[in-house]
């Protein structure tokens, strides 16, 4: 059921749509000729548009989550298990064309190819079903295995889980697939903005993940600059306030015991 609610309480308050209502009521109260409305709702859609689209409010809030993987990773000699966790791949595009359509977040893969070959003892677990209401059947571990496959890894040594709808089923899902023991050490991958949820989902179920951090978007100096570049400065509001989101969420369901 949260599922379900979480995306459609995200099409009503991502900061695109809150933008795209507000022009529209102000046009509605502008046909009505209540002046005062008009001024007010335009008021408020010329800040939404200010505040994030000319000063960089999503990137700084991407940032502050990547900034608590800055430091080089220090890895151990060994491990049991590597977690990877799915979203870099698009299932659709990859039918659709038959080839492997990879997107942003490729960094989660190809990273973890790093350690798959470093650790060659541990188990491996891909954890990626489908994050779509319309299209459940197009799961993510699907595409990666084709692409372990096409680098020429040994599939047949790896659990792909594609059950998985959130980070939370992510998790919880991969544990029970693993039922690692108190001692066991084990490798989580994936994006450093993405990184904190998936960790204190882990604590919360008593499972302590080494974090590897992957597909760092900002530098590690950050400056709040204002700039003219409306697009790029809206979808990183769109993916910081996401993440920041689903955070206060996850604390606020009592998935998480923390959010930062």
């Amino acid at each position: 059921m949260s599922f379900y609610l979480s995306k459609i309480l995200w099409l009503i308050i991502n900061p695109f749509n809150i933008l795209i209502f507000l022009l529209l009521i102000t046009i509605f109260f502008l046909f009505l000729k209540k002046n005062k409305l008009t001024y007010f709702f335009l008021s408020l859609f010329l800040i939404v548009l200010v505040s994030f689209g000319i000063f960089p409010v999503g990137k700084y809030l991407i940032y502050k989550l990547e900034k608590n993987y800055h430091n080089a990773i220090i890895l151990p000699d060994k491990v049991d298990g590597l977690l990877i966790l799915g979203g870099a791949t698009n299932p659709f595009l990859s039918d659709e064309f038959n080839q492997i359509n990879l997107n942003g977040s490729v960094e989660r893969l190809v990273e973890s190819i790093t350690l798959i070959k470093k650790y060659t003892e541990a188990k491996i677990i891909f954890t990626g079903g489908s994050g779509s209401i319309k299209k459940p059947k197009m799961d993510h571990a699907r595409i990666a295995k084709q692409f372990f496959m096409q680098i020429g890894l040994d599939t047949d040594k790896m659990i792909f889980e594609n059950k998985s709808r959130n980070t939370y089923e992510n998790v919880l899902y991969s544990k029970n697939i693993a039922k690692p023991k108190k001692n066991e050490k084990w490798i989580v991958i994936t994006s450093a903005f993405h990184m904190n949820r998936a960790i204190f989902i882990g604590e919360k179920n008593d499972w302590t993940l080494i974090p590897y951090a992957v597909d760092f978007t900002q530098p590690k100096k950050f400056k709040f600059k204002p700039n003219l570049n409306f697009l790029y400065n809206f979808n990183q509001m769109q993916r910081g306030s996401h993440e920041w989101i689903g955070l206060m969420a996850y604390y606020l369901m009592g998935r998480t015991s923390r959010i930062l």
